[in-house]
Order: structure tokens, then C-alpha cells, then sequence
């Protein structure tokens, strides 16, 4: 693999881990919150620990997100983004991250010399990173799909477009040709 593709895929795994883990730290910190001020706990100590929770809960999602987007740059590679069907994306993603996030956590305790945390102590764990990984990889793919209505591109070419923007290139080349192309196809 060319030094400019893996500087590329390197990036967008950078960018998707930094997406995953603010939604999840948004949703997390949302969530604990929540969760403190129905345990009566005055509110401004509830929001502060909601936010102590949300950078955990946040670090996690940037290591699920690397996780996603390298099982998906394999199992989604040359297709377009159209053809990907956004909720049965968004429910491959909560089943692969509901099952990562436990297995995660139980290797970093064992490989840390603590022992395996009962199952059923984990199990908040799947529930809550099944839904958080099903509406961040749901809703990331809504977004790509808005955006490549208007400019129809296969992963790879995105990938191209990206680092040619990321080098100063400017454009590559035929690709103004095959926007014009396309345009002329469309009415």
C-alpha cells in the first residue's frame, strides 16, 4: 500500500474516532446526568460527574470507532455509499460495538492483572455501546448519504478526493471531466 493511502486511511480513522468519541461522550454525559439527578443528587454535582462520565464514555466510543471503521473499510470496500443501506448499517454497527465494547474492557482487566469482571456487571456495558454505536454509525452514514447525493463517489474515490484536498493538489485529475460527465447524464 502506497505511503499516501495509509496517511489517508490513518486520517479518516483519526476523524472517525474523534466523531464516535464526542457523540458518545455528548451522549454519556447526557445520560450520567440524567442517571445522578434521578439519585437526588443536587444538580451541579450531578452535571459535573455527568460530565467525569461523559470523557470515559467518550474514550471508549474513539476506541470502538477506530474498531468500526476498520471492520467496515473491509467489509464496505468499492462500494458506493448509496448502496449501503443506513439502519442495517447503523445495526451491524450496534451488533459488532455491542460486542467489542465488553470483550475490550474484559482484555484491558486481564492483561492490567485484575481478574474477569462477572458478566453480568459488563452487561450494562453492551447495552449502552450497542445503542451508541448503532446511532452514531446510523447517523454518520445518513450524513454520507446526504452528501454524496450530490456528488456520487465510491469509498475509494472519496478517499482520493480527500487526500488530494489534504495535499494541496487541488482536484485530481479527470475529475472535474467526470463531474461534468455526470451532469451531462443527469437531466
Amino acid at each position: 500500500m502506497p505511503n499516501k493511502n495509509r496517511f489517508t486511511r490513518l486520517r479518516a480513522t483519526f476523524r472517525n474516532s474523534l466523531v464516535w468519541g464526542v457523540v458518545w461522550g455528548g451522549l454519556g454525559s447526557v445520560i450520567a446526568t440524567a442517571m445522578r439527578l434521578i439519585d437526588k443528587i443536587p444538580f451541579g454535582y450531578a452535571v459535573l460527574d455527568g460530565i467525569g462520565m461523559g470523557i470515559r464514555i467518550g474514550f471508549m466510543g474513539a476506541i470502538a470507532g477506530a474498531a468500526f471503521f476498520a471492520f467496515i473499510s473491509v467489509a464496505y470496500r468499492g462500494k458506493r455509499l448509496s448502496e449501503i443501506s443506513w439502519l442495517r448499517f447503523g445495526l451491524g454497527a450496534s451488533i459488532v460495538v455491542g460486542l467489542f465494547v465488553p470483550a475490550f474492557l474484559q482484555t484491558m482487566n486481564l492483561l492490567s492483572g485484575g481478574p474477569l469482571v462477572p458478566w453480568h456487571l459488563v452487561f450494562d456495558d453492551l447495552i449502552l455501546s450497542a445503542v451508541f454505536g448503532g446511532i452514531t454509525a446510523g447517523g454518520t452514514m445518513l450524513l454520507a448519504q446526504r452528501n454524496e447525493a450530490a456528488y456520487p463517489v465510491t469509498v475509494e474515490q472519496l478517499l482520493d478526493r480527500m487526500e488530494s484536498e489534504s495535499l494541496g493538489a487541488g482536484e485530481p485529475t479527470g475529475y472535474r471531466k467526470a463531474e461534468r460527465s455526470r451532469s451531462v447524464e443527469r437531466p
